[in-house]
């Protein structure tokens, strides 16, 4: 986990140098929730939990930096690749599942690989632990996530 903490590190300095307000709690709130609920759903699913974690930490990053949720699961990839790839920590391979994962999270009714599908649950249990009201698709993703 030591590549986590490093990807977490650099993610609470650009949050803290770039970001202010209301965006900045909700977006530390959302992500921490976020990683924690990929880690319990990857050990239950059996898939890489520090790739899960880094996947949650980075899904809506672009958020509160740019203060906009205009193309956020895009523009949030765009920002976790730059950022894993100046790492240097991470394979070709791994930074492709990790971008993709982020940058499929907000169309929930599409089934998609492993960590697409990972993500998505999180998210939407997270959208519905914070109370948020939840669209169509969500609340039938919602019924099917085993925890």
């Amino acid at each position: 986990m030591k590549r986590y903490q490093m990807i977490k590190d650099e993610a609470i300095k650009m949050l803290e140098e770039k970001s202010h307000g209301f965006y900045k709690r909700e977006a530390y709130a959302h992500m921490f929730q976020v990683e924690t609920l990929c880690v319990l759903l990857a050990r239950k699913r059996n898939l890489n939990q520090e790739l899960a974690s880094i996947i949650g930490l980075l899904h809506d990053i672009a958020i509160p930096l740019t203060m906009n949720s205009f193309d956020h699961a895009n523009r949030s990839s765009m920002i976790a690749k730059e950022l894993l790839m100046s790492s240097q920590q991470f394979n070709e391979e791994e930074i492709n599942l990790i971008v993709h994962a982020i940058s499929c999270h907000s169309n929930k009714s599409i089934i998609e690989d492993d960590y697409c599908e990972l993500i998505k649950d999180a998210d939407v249990l997270s959208h519905s632990l914070e109370g948020q009201l939840l669209k169509e698709e969500e609340n039938k993703r919602l019924s099917h996530i085993e925890l």
